[in-house]
């Protein structure tokens, strides 16, 4: 019989499950494992990159600069060394895979969303089947390096937000994630970190490479996706982030993302 791909076992912790994973002396190692609903993963890093994906469940992943929230349609590459912490809205089944810097080269070396096509999502199904130790000369050698091919042909997706380093225009974008629905002014939410309304206009294009509006609305869509995959409707979704009714939302997603709500939900289902 072959051996499993590397998963976690009920009495072992992440990091252990990990750090097993990322010792596999192979090109590209694969670990399967389930999160539960509201499961926080700390800060950590690791010596391989990674391709994080869920084929069920929505995460929001952050790093000191950035946050991504990944519905089960997208993945996200995660570079080498790059410190960052998961969180889950709800259950999550998430399917990893490490690959060595080495084998990485072609893929940019910046974390970015990706959207898993078809091939590259059954790829990954693929891998998670293969024996830990896979003969690399053979065809299991051969779907983990087409694997790497996919990631790197594949282009990176708005599915991101770049998150400030200046402490008070990060307790305001602290401040707006905790609560997209909010209306207040500029002046009124600049006021309560300690910044005048110039001053937020000013620092967010270049703390953030975004407007203050297209910020927010960036961060409006990244919190849809995650509740669309809770099965909410796009009325319900756009009253829960502040609009008032499904048309203005529709439109500033399809501004935005080149698609309207719907669309976006159809083509980016899980088999």
């Amino acid at each position: 019989m072959r051996p499993k791909p590397p998963s976690r076992p009920a009495s072992e912790g992440f990091p252990a499950a990990h750090l097993r994973a990322e010792s596999v002396p192979r090109p590209v190692s694969a670990l399967a494992d389930s999160l539960e609903r509201g499961a926080v993963i700390p800060p950590h890093s690791h010596r391989r990159a990674q391709l994080i994906f869920a084929i069920a469940g929505t995460m929001t992943v952050r790093a000191s600069d950035g946050l991504w929230i990944l519905p089960p349609s997208h993945a996200l590459w995660m570079p080498a060394g790059v410190v960052h912490q998961i969180r889950t809205s709800g259950p999550v089944e998430i399917r990893t895979l490490y690959i060595g810097p080495q084998h990485a080269r072609r893929i940019k070396n910046e974390c970015h969303v990706l959207f898993v096509s078809p091939l590259l999502r059954e790829l990954i199904v693929r891998a998670m089947k293969l024996p830990a130790l896979y003969d690399e000369r053979g065809m299991e050698g051969r779907v983990m390096r087409l694997i790497l091919e996919e990631i790197a042909l594949l282009p990176a997706q708005p599915l991101g937000l770049r998150m400030p380093r200046d402490p008070r225009l990060l307790r305001l974008c602290e401040l707006l994630l905790r609560d997209l629905s909010a209306h207040g002014s500029i002046a009124q939410l600049g006021a309560s970190v300690g910044l005048s309304e110039r001053s937020v206009i000013r620092l967010f294009p270049r703390e953030t490479g975004l407007s203050f509006k297209r910020w927010h609305n960036h961060a409006r869509i990244l919190k849809a996706f995650e509740l669309f995959d809770q099965r909410q409707s796009v009325t319900r979704v756009a009253l829960e982030l502040g609009y008032a009714g499904p048309s203005a939302f529709s439109k500033m997603f399809r501004r935005a993302m080149g698609k309207a709500p719907m669309a976006m939900l159809v083509n980016n289902a899980a088999p």
